[in-house]
């Protein structure tokens, strides 16, 4: 299955502050998490984890491998929507 991937308002700027700008090495690793996202059979993803986003939203949370970076999003049917991403690990809700 491929989804269609949107970006929220937060991402962009997110994506600056922790140095996942197109093109850097950074950026291509979440690009690729992303890609995977994109393309799972079933989201969320047996080690994805579900957490607050404050103060009454839920999203599910992917650790991009090899980095101390986390993509939120939610999915719905055949799309995902990327919220944002944060240089900090979530707080899981369960």
């Amino acid at each position: 299955m491929t989804r269609i991937v949107s970006f929220g308002a937060r991402y962009r700027r997110a994506a600056d502050r922790v140095g996942a700008v197109p093109g850097s090495t950074i950026g291509r690793d979440v690009g690729r998490t992303i890609a995977a996202l994109a393309a799972a059979d079933v989201l969320p993803g047996i080690a994805d984890m579900e957490a607050l986003i404050p103060p009454t939203s839920t999203a599910h949370v992917r650790r991009v491998p090899g980095r101390n970076l986390w993509i939120w999003y939610t999915a719905t049917g055949n799309a995902v929507r990327v919220i944002t991403i944060t240089d900090s690990p979530p707080v899981p809700i369960n």
